[in-house]
């Protein structure tokens, strides 16, 4: 039994089989045609995918390609991965179409979609939205086989998210054939990684697959180093011909020097734009962060007959995370580069989830026709605690100017009071949910679904009570219709809501931010359906979403009000193999935020923006690869002041199948050498990485 074999496995192995057919042409002559296939008459160009033309099931659970679901749904697929080497999250989701990467400062990531925060990473369709809204430290992506953004809202698969996007880490499974691989890397700054992923066959009923990596260097930021080590292993068990049996274990530990809290400034205190140098930091070098990801699931799959299996997933997922801080605030001289005070502090926490998803998923007769259906229920145990202890030497006092020098010493931290310098969450989630497709016509087809979420949250906050009970069904409806061939019309709803843990200038909860996004639109196939074409139109909507207004300095606290905000836009998408040997990935994106006077909002969030990543396999020379990447986006803002103009980012890359074992490969980034921020939602920006390198050499058996 083979339960969830994935065709992008299989082009791993065909194109392990292609480049060293390729190798063999120290051997012998190759002719035209024998360039172009394999032993099996596959295109050897075909093998290389970006976007994802086969099943996923992230938006629905049901067994939809991505030209079925009735959402944009765009994939950064392996070999994008590859060819652009994205190593991290962060750079990795920077290249997917309408999301905006917001790193407010060098460990702390904000992402959004469609003007709203996106709260919801999920693995292999299994997570919970992010309890504060943001990522810490540096997630790698040496264990992801592709990574899938569905776009609106996902009430159906989570019920607790914004209507922003779902994130999918598709993790790497075992391979029924043996392969390995060995990638070692050095670039700009000093950066050494090397990777190796091993996996294949134990014996006639068991497989395995461990991936590793180690990651070191320094960086265009003064003083700014990071240490990661990636360790994924995963063993999958056929008990009987119709039982699959996984267990998988990750670790991802990423530890960084000269770590910043907060951004530099953006403007001095006459009002004028601050223009520092790119690699200006405002962190000492004793600032750090300290973060551990560790994740393992345990999966059981069980055949109940034809087109019905159950499947049953248990994770546990725990961030332990530890940093000494250095926070600027405030507004300098615009010539003595005087008037910053600063905010000592060191902070430790741990965030524990529990999740269990049970769901039966097969096909029905009715009318004559077959539909689909899944049922299942998902429990989930979430506990967070943290404290922080701050500095009496450091705390808003005023610092010299030469502040960017990091010469300021490490403090004594000294101050902490248990009731009001730290948080002790336990939140409980209870869901039940079923999904559909009801197939009217062998044209017309209609997706239903719905979703019951129960919280029970208790605890507090650095003084403030955490304590949120609420239920809430969120339906899902939507409809394709093939007009002809390879032309889909579609439409969805869906509708979420969210505790959140932020509170008002009363230090109570806000209460449950409740959304909706609707979204139509029109997919085209081309080449055989190795590319789709996505034009859409969406509208989303966010009621008493926490909006930061001030921070309270006696207990440290960020004060929010609820706002009601709506988005509306539009985004056009082409991505896959659109004519022999060319991969494309690429969007557009138009965003209106409005709040509920009707006034532009958000502001820092950019209205339009552009993506393309091309990859080329050059015919005349076999065995190489070229490619790049634009990345352009409008100006941004903070409040009504312009702080960065458009700017456009180029990447660059090469590489070329040396033999059937070794391939080489060059990248270059932001080769135009463009200085940018990065975001400044908070008021404050550091700069984006200036142009860099990197080279690496790749052996595959």
């Amino acid at each position: 039994m083979k339960i969830g074999t994935r065709r992008v496995l299989t082009f791993s192995l065909a194109s392990l089989c292609c480049g060293m057919a390729i190798a063999d042409t120290e051997q012998q002559p190759i002719t035209e045609l024998q360039q172009q296939e394999t032993s099996d008459n596959v295109s050897l160009d075909s093998l290389h995918v970006y976007g994802e033309p086969d099943e996923t099931k992230s938006a629905t659970k049901l067994n939809l390609t991505v030209f079925e679901t009735p959402q944009i749904v765009s994939v950064i697929s392996n070999d994008q991965i590859q060819d652009f080497a994205l190593r991290d999250v962060n750079t990795l989701l920077k290249y997917a179409p309408g999301v905006t990467v917001e790193q407010v400062e060098t460990g702390r990531t904000y992402y959004t979609a469609r003007g709203f925060d996106i709260v919801n990473f999920q693995y292999d369709g299994i997570g919970l939205p992010f309890s504060f809204g943001l990522t810490q430290g540096h997630d790698d992506t040496a264990m992801y086989e592709k990574v899938e953004v569905i776009k609106g809202a996902s009430g159906l698969i989570t019920g607790l998210a914004n209507p922003s996007a779902t994130i999918n880490f598709v993790r790497k499974r075992p391979t029924d054939e043996f392969q390995a691989s060995a990638k070692a890397s050095y670039g700009s700054w000093n950066t050494r990684r090397v990777d190796a992923d091993i996996s294949g066959p134990i014996n006639d009923r068991v497989r395995g697959r461990l991936v590793v990596a180690k990651e070191k260097g320094d960086s265009y930021l003064d003083r700014y180093t990071t240490d990661r080590d990636v360790f994924y292993g995963i063993v999958s068990a056929d008990l009987t011909d119709k039982t699959e049996l996984t267990f998988a274990h990750s670790v991802n530990d990423t530890y960084s020097k000269g770590n910043s809290s907060g951004a530099l400034p953006l403007f001095y205190s006459d009002g004028s734009l601050t223009n520092y140098d790119v690699s200006t930091n405002t962190a000492p070098d004793w600032a750090y962060q300290d973060i551990k990801q560790t994740r393992s699931f345990i999966e059981l799959e069980q055949e109940l007959g034809q087109n019905w299996s159950v499947k049953g997933i248990y994770t546990q997922n725990k961030q332990e995370k530890q940093w000494d801080s250095f926070y600027l605030s405030g507004s300098p001289d615009a010539f003595t580069e005087e008037g910053l005070t600063a905010h000592a502090s060191h902070y430790d926490a741990q965030d524990k989830e529990k999740i269990f998803d049970l769901y039966l998923s097969g096909q029905f007769e009715l009318a004559g026709r077959e539909h689909d259906l899944v049922v299942g229920i998902n429990k989930a145990d979430i506990k967070l605690t943290g404290r922080s202890i701050y500095s009496s030497e450091w705390n808003y006092a005023p610092v010299g100017s030469n502040w960017a020098a990091g010469y300021t010493p490490r403090p004594a931290f000294d101050v902490y009071d248990a009731a009001t310098q730290s948080t002790n969450i336990d939140q409980d989630q209870d869901s039940a949910y079923f999904s559909t497709r009801l197939r009217a016509t062998d044209r017309l087809s209609f997706l239903l679904g719905a979703r019951t979420v129960k919280i029970e949250q208790d605890g507090f906050s650095y003084g403030a009570p955490q304590k949120v009970s609420d239920s809430e069904t969120v339906p899902y409806a939507g409809v394709t219709y093939e007009i002809i061939d390879g032309t889909m019309l579609y439409g969805s709803y869906s509708e979420v809501f969210k505790a959140q843990t932020w509170v008002g200038a009363d230090l109570s909860p806000l209460g449950s931010v409740k959304g909706e996004s609707k979204e139509i639109g029109i997919k085209q196939e081309f080449n055989d359906g190795r590319a789709v074409l996505t034009i859409a139109r969406f509208e989303s909507r966010q009621e008493n979403f926490g909006e930061w207004i001030d921070r309270d300095t006696a207990s440290g606290l960020n004060i929010y009000r609820g706002v009601d905000m709506e988005s509306k836009g539009y985004e056009i998408e082409l991505s896959g193999e659109v004519i022999e040997r060319l991969n494309l990935s690429m969007g557009y994106t138009h965003l209106d935020i409005e709040d509920e006077n009707g006034d532009k909002t958000r502001t820092f969030i950019p209205t339009n923006q552009f993506k393309v990543a091309a990859s080329y396999h050059v015919p005349q020379v076999v065995g190489l690869n070229v490619g790049g990447g634009v990345r352009w986006q409008n100006e941004i803002y903070v409040g009504d002041v312009e702080v960065q103009g458009s700017y456009t980012l180029v990447d660059m890359f090469a590489q070329y199948q040396l033999n059937k074992n070794v391939s080489l490969a060059l990248n270059l980034y932001n080769v135009g050498n463009e200085k940018y921020l990065e975001s400044p939602q908070w008021g404050q920006a550091i700069y984006g990485a200036s142009r860099s390198a990197l080279g690496s050499v790749t052996w595959t058996y």
